[in-house]
């Protein structure tokens, strides 16, 4: 398949393949980390309390102290349990970071769907989250 048209892609995608990914989000901010140079997330990283409370966020890159989230508009419209409302839903996904934030001291770092088309704005962003700990 090396000389077939446009399989250069689609080797880069195949060896990019992660088991964990749980939205096209998620591949799609793991292909900006791959090809802005930033060190790839764990996929899925969990946190937890003493109490055994858990979550896990889209990225972790424990080492900077860092965890990653992408929002979709799908979690605060179709995902809607019964009876909940968008605001319920953006209010239940704040605390839960500030949960997450608080357990952890990491900063968290959310990517949309607009951020990938500015990748390398994007990947600043995240670059310079990842080396703020380190300055102070």
């Amino acid at each position: 398949m090396l000389t077939w048209p446009n399989t250069q892609r689609l080797q880069v995608s195949a060896r990019l393949a992660r088991v964990g990914a749980q939205s096209v989000g998620e591949s799609r901010g793991r292909f900006l980390c791959w090809e802005q140079r930033l060190p790839e997330p764990e996929l899925q990283y969990r946190v937890h309390d003493e109490s055994g409370r858990e979550a896990r966020t889209d990225f972790g890159w424990p080492e900077y102290e860092l965890l990653g989230e992408f929002d979709g508009k799908l979690k605060y419209g179709r995902l809607l349990k019964p009876g909940q409302s968008p605001g319920d839903a953006v209010f239940n996904e704040k605390k839960r970071e500030d949960w997450i934030r608080e357990v952890t001291d990491m900063r968290v770092v959310r990517m949309v769907w607009a951020d990938f088309y500015r990748r390398r704005a994007t990947a600043e962003r995240i670059r310079s989250k990842m080396h703020s700990r380190s300055a102070a």
